[in-house]
């Protein structure tokens, strides 16, 4: 399977497990196929992006610093409306 092919194949399976859960259909089997979905992944695992996504599961907020985007520069349009160059 290549990687596109089962990114499409997870986004399909979360489409139906979320309607799923929600109806108390077939929870252990849905668990059990997730887990399966996972251990034929095609490439390696990213650890940053599980550790985010864990933290969302339990129900922690990442944390953001927003005082980086307040030292960010406006950009600076011309006439044009195209970015002017400094």
């Amino acid at each position: 399977m290549k990687n596109l092919e089962w990114c499409d194949l997870v986004e399909r399976f979360y489409a139906f497990k979320t309607v799923a859960d929600r109806l108390g259909f077939y929870v252990p089997e849905t668990a059990g196929m997730e887990a399966s979905l996972y251990e034929c992944r095609p490439f390696a695992a990213d650890v940053e992006v599980a550790g985010k996504v864990r933290t969302l599961q339990e129900g922690k907020a990442p944390q953001i610093d927003f005082m980086d985007w307040s030292k960010a520069e406006t950009p600076v349009y011309d006439d044009n409306d195209e970015l002017a160059h400094a």
